[in-house]
């Protein structure tokens, strides 16, 4: 029954990621924690989502950007190795109180921008990639993601602020979880932390994961740039509700 459990929530998951391009470690994380444990959670998510990051890759390839990709990698890979390291000893509940509390405030200003505008919005570029801040953003997501997987949302700033909408947003957040996926995945084996007692369970979501992106990718054409851009945003305000609660309370707890 749990492993049920555990593949309805994957595919929906999946399902939303392909549909806008990230959230599927926000959603699945919370759910599949009661069930096998955080830090087992957060594994298995980081190494599905290699499968989830390369489907979307490989659909919207043309709309890559060499020079965010590479910028936002170059420290980025670095700082997911080290996080992965990190992950065996860290208390998580500062990292995730201070992640909420920027989400929610970013996304807040965000969604009063795009209501405030009545008119068409003009979606361009309004930062250049070669700004110190996408290689700070790099580094930021890659330690974090490392260590709590649920990290999209720094992505999705630097991602808005340098103009990449609905294709090229879902193509260049893909490209970069993918090789960050990649790099820190060893380490799961290496420093033997990869929980093999829930080796089916894995196994089984790949398939369901496949089902769930395919099926996202039929509905992201029929979404409107702007309505895209305010869904995007009206779901990281409650992501970033509910990491300030529970972390909040997880300090006040413990």
């Amino acid at each position: 029954m749990i492993e049920y459990l555990s593949l309805i929530a994957i595919f929906f998951s999946s399902t939303v990621y392909g549909i806008i391009g990230f959230g599927d470690a926000l959603i699945l994380i919370p759910i599949i924690t009661p069930i096998i444990g955080i830090k087992n959670a957060v594994i298995l998510v980081n190494l599905w989502g290699i499968l989830t990051a390369l489907l979307n890759f490989i659909k919207y390839r043309k709309f890559l950007d060499k020079g965010y990709f590479i910028r936002f990698l170059s420290l980025g890979i670095p700082a997911t190795v080290f996080g992965t390291y990190l992950l065996i000893e860290i208390g998580l509940e500062w990292i995730e109180l201070i992640l909420g509390i920027f989400i929610f405030g970013y996304s807040c200003l965000k969604l009063y921008y795009y209501f405030r505008k009545k008119e068409e919005i003009q979606f361009e570029h309004q930062m250049n990639t070669t700004s110190p801040l996408v290689i700070a953003g790099g580094f930021s997501y890659g330690l974090l993601t490392a260590l709590i997987s649920a990290v999209g949302p720094i992505n999705v700033a630097m991602l808005e602020k340098t103009g990449h909408y609905k294709e090229s947003f879902i193509e260049n957040f893909a490209a970069i979880g993918f090789f960050l996926s990649i790099a820190r995945s060893p380490f799961y084996f290496i420093t033997n932390i990869f929980p093999y007692e829930l080796i089916i369970l894995f196994l089984l979501g790949f398939p369901i994961i496949f089902l769930g992106i395919k099926f996202g990718h039929r509905l992201t054409p029929k979404i409107p740039i702007k309505a895209f851009q305010v869904i995007v945003f009206c779901f990281l305000v409650i992501i970033g509700l509910r990491l300030i609660i529970i972390s909040t309370l997880s300090l006040i707890l413990y």
